[in-house]
């Protein structure tokens, strides 16, 4: 019998999925890792098909490289009941503490921005479909990206 719940396989597909689409989609994944598109389609599936099909741990280390983010890991991490803070380059110590700029409110503005344009591009017919829902969730984590980046420029927990 297998350790992890169904619903925590099932997060770590939706990890799986938006780590891949913000790293460019599967077809441009592909040539910067050892497997193809169709297969990590498979293993962001939630299908009954593809319910045993999960990232080898260094494909879904090099998803989460490219999508400039660590979704997956995240993902994992919050299963095991930890969290995941990046360090300065060079030492063991979470990133240092910076004052925020003016440069970085205006790209947490923009990202902002971007997930309300999204989400009203999205209601205009007052249906939010699947591929919405997609570009929704990608700006989405953009945005989550910049509020961690800030809140770290200010010493606080990511």
């Amino acid at each position: 019998m297998r350790t992890i719940s169904d619903k925590q396989g099932l997060t770590l597909k939706a990890a799986t999925r938006r780590s891949v689409d913000m790293a460019g989609g599967g077809d441009a994944l592909q040539h910067v890792t050892r497997v193809r598109s169709s297969y990590l389609s498979k293993c962001g599936s939630a299908g009954e098909d593809n319910a045993d099909k999960y990232l080898p741990i260094d494909v879904a280390t090099e998803a989460d490289m490219e999508a400039g983010s660590p979704i997956i890991l995240t993902a994992m991490a919050d299963i095991l009941g930890y969290r995941v803070i990046p360090v300065v380059e060079g030492t063991d110590l979470p990133i240092a503490v910076a004052q925020p700029t003016h440069k970085d409110l205006t790209h947490l503005n923009r990202e902002l921005m971007d997930v309300v344009r999204t989400f009203s591009d999205a209601l205009d017919d007052d249906h939010v479909d699947g591929r919405e829902k997609k570009e929704i969730t990608r700006e989405i984590d953009e945005a989550i990206k910049a509020l961690h980046a800030l809140q770290q420029r200010i010493g606080g927990a990511a």
